[in-house]
This record gives structure tokens, sequence and C-alpha cells, in this order.
């Protein structure tokens, strides 16, 4: 692979722990996921069908992957609410829902990566690419494989209104 571009939206997230991303690629199709960082020395990524799983082995194996029973990223009014459901029997998460509400309007351009910026701490690629970032608060709950729930109110996030990634071989 020399380059490709990827399309990212809905996208939303609590910064350094949480993504739900909706991802369009020309390598693999489309599909949806939640990450985790960090959980573990690796970044933790579901899918929920094959098309994801695919991806994530041929692209991105240094990342604990697991497949759910359910995974859904749905985004309403125009973009500005963002609303992710997660079901597993597999990892370190059983079950989650979160809403990511924006609280701004207008949005702002935020580049981001580089060529020498490892995606998901990939060995392999790197990954340039530029946010419509609002700025959001978000809601929900975690209930961890031990049972243990984790609470989120009202924690500051942010929603896109689209995002696109260049991604490249590490140094070019």
């Amino acid at each position: 692979m020399v380059e490709v571009w990827e399309f990212y939206a809905p996208f939303a997230y609590i910064e350094g722990k949480y993504e739900w991303c909706h991802i369009r690629t020309g390598t693999h199709g489309v599909f949806d996921t939640f990450i985790m960082f960090p959980y573990s020395k690796r970044v933790t990524v579901y899918v929920c069908d094959d098309i994801g799983a695919c991806f994530m082995r041929d692209r991105y194996p240094e990342c604990d992957t697991y497949r759910a029973v359910r995974l859904t990223v749905h985004e309403d009014a125009g973009g500005r609410v963002v609303e992710g459901i997660l079901l597993a029997e597999m990892g370190p998460v059983q079950e989650t829902t979160m809403r990511f509400a924006a609280v701004s309007d207008l949005p702002k351009t935020v580049e981001y990566g580089g060529p020498n910026q490892s995606v998901w701490n990939s060995q392999r690629f790197a990954c340039w690419g530029v946010d419509l970032n609002l700025e959001a608060r978000a809601n929900g709950q975690i209930r961890w494989h031990d049972q243990r729930i984790e609470q989120i109110e009202d924690s500051p996030a942010i929603v896109t209104l689209g995002s696109f990634g260049r991604i490249t071989p590490l140094g070019t």
C-alpha cells in the first residue's frame, strides 16, 4: 500500500479514552468501530462484521481487536448528535452506550498526525488528516468484563462533522 484516503463520519470521542467511528475506506469498505485508549499497551478496537475484522487484521494487527455482538454508531441533528451502542461477549467491555451532543455551533478545522505519526501504535502506517470538530458533551455508561460500571456524565468531548485521513507507510 502506497497511500489510501479514508473518511470518518459519524465520529465522536472523549479525548484519549473512547472513540466511536464509522469508517469508510476504499481498501475494505464501510464499518463501525469502538476504540479504547489506553486500556493496555495496545489500542483496543471493537468491530462487528467481517469487513471490520479483515481491516483490522490486514492494517492494524498491533491492536487488540474484538468482535462485538452488536455495534452501531448513529448520528442525528445534522451530525451534531452521535450515539454509540456496543454489546460484546469478549474483551474488556461487555456493554456500553454513549451519547455525544455538540455544544458549539461552528466547527473548528483541526489537523492531526503526519508522515511519522503512527496510527493506533501501528509499526507500518502513518496518518495525516483534518477533522471538523465541534465541542460536545458526552453521557453514557460502560459495563466492564468484571461487571464494574463506569458512568460518563457531562464529560468534555468532540463530535466531528467529518474527518478524512491520508494513510501512508510510516516516514513517507
